[in-house]
């Protein structure tokens, strides 16, 4: 199913926020592991940060996985990889998006970490980076230690108040 037939509103969003954190986005997600990945990882991020988009994640091995939102961008592939969308941010959106941008620098294993860092509610923990490393041994500790430093800086009011998931 493409573009015209139906129009996916939840998935639009997504990509008006993520074509304002980074207009040169490309997302291959018919070719490309690594752009799925990052993907899942910007949505979950997305919804960690109060939009309610109704995608539900659960714990994979790569971390945050939804595959409502894998359906949606198979279905709608040429749309994301052009990051084609009609819709026009609200402030809130809009505040999203500015806070991506940093995550948008961010490697699909930087990403990977950050989102099972969230899922777990470690982000604040003093002990983050060893229990990260100790369930997700293929990272490195500076993979860690970049999504951790971003993760704080997005989430910096929950890391002064009772961080829960």
């Amino acid at each position: 199913m493409e573009e015209g037939l139906h129009k996916n509103v939840r998935l639009d969003v997504v990509l008006a926020i993520l074509k304002e954190a980074d207009p040169n986005l490309h997302l291959d997600v018919k070719n490309n592991f690594d752009d799925r990945l990052r993907l899942q990882k910007y949505v979950y991020l997305i919804q960690r940060l109060g939009l309610s988009l109704g995608y539900r994640f659960n714990e994979y091995l790569r971390g945050p996985y939804s595959p409502d939102l894998a359906m949606d961008y198979y279905a709608f592939e040429d749309a994301v990889k052009e990051l084609r969308t009609e819709h026009k941010l609200s402030e809130e959106e809009r505040r999203i998006a500015d806070k991506l941008k940093g995550v948008m620098k961010l490697s699909p294993n930087e990403l990977e970490a950050l989102g099972f860092m969230l899922m777990k509610g470690w982000l604040c923990d003093e002990d983050v980076l060893v229990n990260v490393r100790f369930n997700k041994s293929h990272l490195t500790v500076e993979e860690v230690r970049r999504a951790m430093e971003e993760g704080r800086r997005i989430f910096r009011q929950w890391c002064y108040t009772n961080f829960t998931h």
